[in-house]
């Protein structure tokens, strides 16, 4: 890597060398938070042996110029620290509140992978993240809680790596927009909890973000571009890159100037990384998935209304042997079903006779009640659920469903396992195998054999793709 390109993202990174350079405004700053603890403006205790220490501090006086205005932002963050303690603490654990839970299927973010000198990645796929879902079914403040209890998880690995290698680290956030619509893009709800949560971020986690790249940027982005940065602080929107690759899909990544900070082996595939991690590496989003993440309803299963001459697909990540339940409901009409294996590796305009057919197509109508049924994979790779109303020439169909991975020798999901890397495909090549394409007796055997069995694995549901609204 450049030493050009390091300077203009790292800058000055010896801690030691910044706690000597800056020792007088730590120290000064230190004392002021003594002081404004004795008079009750925060509780919490400061300097040597507690979490607000001369580390802590540093990051304040490095975002701030001015000592009256460290101290400000300080004191402020370590209120709100107060009052949010119980949130904090869970993001150190790691550990999902349940409050979040529907939020976190919603959004495809998640802290994957890390920069060359370590420093953690933070992803976000935009274009399949459903804020409008998020937005009708949650009150701004609990999202604007939500994004910076994410924050918060990021701050803990920067700060353990600081601490550890004694390299001031900062967050590297990545910015998925390829699949963005102008009409989710401007959601005005959503840009609100964003313009907050950027101003909040800035005063309570100063000297975290890095940078804010901005990749697989769409021809409707001058419009999104011109509401977006609108919502963030001058500081932040000066921490924006945008990179020149169009598709990471299919571009070459390496023109991105920031792709030579990365450690391409942990970035997942969708953005020309080499990691494929079973469940999908983003949040349990599918790489090869496309389209907005759909919601869910009470029963469990995905609502969604399939156009006219349209089709969803549902993409579930297999090993040899996984059981893949899946259940059908049409309220109205009917639609054709149809299942594939595509073997890891295979990519669109390879051979589909390298492609099992699971499930052959047949019509689920509204009559036929709820289907429900169990495959088992007879190999590694993709399973490819297709629920086509591509015969209907003008009514749309409204379908309840879903694709659960249950048992198998990994029934569950495994966190950083990679699979060859494999292309987004439109499968409606494949949903017109003929009859003498490949079948599996033995899954089909294996099958009947676990559909007589309870299965107890905790499900790992399947993406799925719905369309672009």
């Amino acid at each position: 890597m450049g030493k050009t390109a390091r300077s203009m993202m790292f800058g000055e990174r010896d801690v030691d060398a910044l706690l000597e350079t800056h020792a007088g405004r730590i120290a000064a700053l230190t004392d002021a938070l003594h002081l404004a603890r004795a008079k009750s403006e925060h509780s919490s205790p400061v300097g040597a042996g507690t979490p607000y220490d001369s580390i802590w501090a540093l990051r304040f006086v490095l975002s701030h110029d001015d000592d009256a205005e460290a101290l400000s932002a300080a004191t402020r963050t370590l209120r709100w620290r107060e009052e949010n303690a119980e949130m904090l603490a869970a993001a150190a654990r790691g550990e999902t509140l349940e409050r979040f839970a529907p939020m976190e299927r919603l959004i495809a973010a998640d802290y994957h992978g890390k920069t060359l000198d370590g420093a953690p990645v933070y992803i976000v796929r935009a274009g399949l993240s459903n804020t409008m879902a998020v937005m009708a079914a949650n009150k701004e403040d609990d999202v604007v809680e939500f994004m910076m209890y994410r924050k918060e998880m990021g701050a803990v690995m920067c700060d353990e790596r600081t601490r550890r290698t004694r390299k001031l680290t900062k967050l590297l956030t990545v910015n998925d927009l390829n699949f963005v619509s102008v009409l989710h893009g401007t959601d005005k709800k959503f840009q609100k909890v964003l313009s907050r949560a950027s101003k909040l971020s800035e005063d309570y986690y100063p000297q975290l973000l890095d940078r804010a790249v901005l990749i697989n940027v769409p021809y409707v982005f001058s419009a999104i571009w011109g509401v977006f940065k609108n919502m963030l602080s001058a500081k932040t929107r000066a921490k924006v890159a945008i990179c020149p690759v169009s598709d990471t899909r299919k571009g070459d990544v390496r023109k991105c100037p920031f792709a030579k900070l990365l450690d391409l082996s942990t970035i997942p595939s969708f953005l020309a990384g080499e990691c494929r991690c079973k469940g999908g590496c983003v949040r349990g989003v599918a790489n090869d998935q496309k389209t907005l993440i759909g919601a869910m309803t009470d029963d469990g299963l995905i609502a969604h209304n399939v156009p006219a001459r349209g089709k969803i697909d549902v993409f579930a990540e297999v090993d040899a042997t996984d059981a893949v339940a899946w259940r059908l409901l049409v309220e109205k009409g009917g639609v054709e079903v149809t299942a594939t294996l595509r073997p890891a590796g295979w990519r669109k305009g390879d051979d589909v006779s390298k492609c099992t057919t699971l499930i052959r197509k047949f019509k689920h109508r509204d009559g036929d009640g709820t289907k429900e049924d169990v495959i088992v994979s007879p190999g590694k790779g993709t399973i490819a659920f297709t629920f086509s109303n591509a015969h209907s020439t003008w009514n749309s169909k409204d379908i309840k469903y879903s694709v659960d991975v249950v048992g198998g020798e990994s029934g569950a999901a495994k966190e950083g396992e990679k699979e060859t890397e494999t292309d987004p495909t439109d499968l409606t090549d494949l949903t017109d195998l003929t009859e003498d394409k490949r079948e599996s007796p033995a899954a089909d055997a294996l099958g009947e054999d676990l559909r007589a069995m309870k299965l107890e694995a905790t499900p790992a549901r399947a993406q799925t793709e719905v369309p672009s609204r």
